[in-house]
């Protein structure tokens, strides 16, 4: 059945890139479809994509009204400059920025609408995510995401140190909000796109809370896959690597000073190690220390002397033991980092489900 309601004074833009991976653009529009709520819109801002995915997303959007296919026609290529057209072309009050290839349960929308409005005092609301694949379907409580849980004591220094408290898509916005302060996607950056979108959201000042309820965003990720060991040695992933380490100590000391140093060489030195681990070129890794040094010298120097020593060791244990032994003070630090989160993902998770338990047997009571 074709939907025919006016487009005015929707409730919710969903913006979503699209490039490419047909059969996920699928899994992830039907859901949409299947959701409870039905005022929204949909923004599928394409990317250049083969001529099966634009036939299906031409498909969609003439079934139903409210998806509409956007051509993206400005440079920058990329995820960051199609969801900025998307932000410019919301009509929603509510806006997410979904990705083509995830899943969200039926009553995400639902529910992530109805609890921003009883909370108007937010600019955004952030929400637990679990994991999607086609196999195994929609996975809740992954034991390794955190994603969308007040875990951290400090969202910044989790941010600066390379740690995510949520991403983009955990988030429910108030368009006006973004707008009225100004947050766009940096066109710059071919990864660290969340982080940079979340970090410029925080240090504007925008209010938000965690909404401690079931998993409602499925993130489908690749197990064979790790973006930043697989693309960081190109030169274009590296650049864009140091440009966000440097906006980030640039921003974070214009607000703070140097209270997040030592949590921003944290972040840095886990680039370092990755590229340790994937046999790195030696004038290359020495530009993270240099950039760091425009703004500590502490830190320059110890990661300095960290990379000094792996080049020392890599001749006799070879790239992997050697980047370990250099790197362990921050292997440590990032393990008990993690640790910590899983046990307070887990702690929320328990006293979730004993509410939910508490308020099914309530409502089995009252039925009888």
């Amino acid at each position: 059945m074709e939907r025919q309601k006016p487009l005015d004074n929707i409730e919710l833009t969903i913006a979503m890139p699209v490039f490419n991976h047909t059969s996920q653009v699928r899994v992830m529009i039907d859901s949409i479809l299947a959701n409870s709520f039905q005022d929204w819109e949909l923004l599928a801002v394409d990317d250049g994509s083969e001529h099966d995915t634009l036939d299906l997303l031409d498909e969609y959007a003439r079934k139903d009204n409210r998806i509409r296919v956007i051509h993206r026609s400005r440079q920058p290529k990329g995820a960051q400059s199609c969801r900025n057209i998307g932000l410019e072309e919301a009509k929603g009050e509510f806006i997410v920025f979904f990705d083509s290839d995830d899943y969200i349960t039926p009553d995400s929308l639902e529910t992530r609408v109805r609890l921003i409005k009883k909370r108007p005092e937010l600019d955004f609301l952030v929400f637990p995510s679990g994991l999607y694949n086609d196999q195994a379907g929609f996975q809740a409580y992954a034991k390794e995401l955190t994603f969308g849980y007040p875990v951290y004591s400090d969202d910044l220094q989790a941010f600066a140190s390379r740690n995510l408290p949520f991403i983009v898509w955990s988030n429910i916005y108030r368009t006006a909000s973004l707008r009225k302060a100004g947050i766009t996607w940096d066109p710059e950056l071919l990864s660290l796109q969340d982080s940079n979108f979340n970090v410029e959201s925080l240090l504007a000042g925008l209010c938000y809370d965690y909404a401690l309820t079931y998993p409602d965003y499925g993130y489908r990720r690749e197990p064979s896959t790790d973006s930043i060991s697989a693309h960081v040695l190109s030169r274009k992933h590296f650049e864009t690597q140091l440009y966000t380490i440097d906006k980030f100590f640039r921003l974070y000391q214009l607000h703070f000073k140097h209270k997040y140093d030592r949590a921003l060489y944290e972040g840095a030195a886990t680039l370092c190690f990755r590229l340790l681990l994937s046999g790195y070129d030696k004038q290359l890794i020495g530009r993270i220390p240099e950039t760091i040094g425009r703004y500590t010298k502490c830190w320059q120097r110890t990661l300095r002397l960290q990379i000094s020593i792996a080049q020392c060791l890599k001749p006799i244990l070879g790239n992997k033991f050697s980047a370990k032994i250099a790197m362990s003070p921050n292997i440590l630090y990032r393990f008990r980092i993690t640790k910590l989160a899983f046990k307070r993902r887990n702690a929320l998770v328990n006293t979730l489900n004993q509410k939910q338990g508490q308020t099914t047997g309530q409502k089995r009571k009252a039925a009888l």
